[in-house]
């Protein structure tokens, strides 16, 4: 596949097992010019990520209106983004919302994000830039191709 960043996103019981480590992740409280680094760093090597809705066990197929608590949550996180989101943000973001769901609802559900086995993931990051993003690629210009 010629494509550099490939995010699968998988609701569904045991998709954990399509995991095997973790991935890099962007450090808090670096500067603008450290920041802009990573992401062109990270941008430019194969990132094959999976975000799943849960481990290797049953996840809740409801409790989010007509969606999964976790389609509920990533389609939130997607709303609600106005900047560069990065991989692993939008993953804490959904797990922190999917495990509270779960637990109003007694039950345990944790999502997972890593490197897809096998898939030739080289330690690239996977970003996500809202629609009306060419303030964000003009700031950040290896960033450009991403929209």
């Amino acid at each position: 596949m010629s494509a550099k960043h490939i995010l699968v996103v998988a609701d569904s019981c045991y998709s954990g097992s399509m995991t095997r480590s973790s991935l890099a992740r962007l450090e808090s409280g670096l500067s603008d010019d450290a920041r802009k680094r990573w992401y062109e760093a990270m941008n430019k090597t194969k990132a094959r990520a999976v975000l799943t809705s849960g481990g290797v066990k049953p996840v809740l197929d409801g409790g989010g209106g007509d969606h999964s608590i976790f389609a509920k949550a990533f389609i939130d996180v997607l709303q609600e983004n106005d900047g560069v989101l990065e991989g692993f943000s939008l993953y804490r973001q959904v797990q922190e919302r999917v495990k509270s769901a779960a637990a109003a609802m007694d039950v345990e559900q944790e999502p997972q994000y890593a490197p897809i086995k096998y898939a030739g993931h080289e330690a690239g990051e996977f970003f996500l830039l809202p629609g009306n993003s060419a303030a964000l690629s003009a700031e950040i210009p290896s960033l450009a191709a991403l929209r």
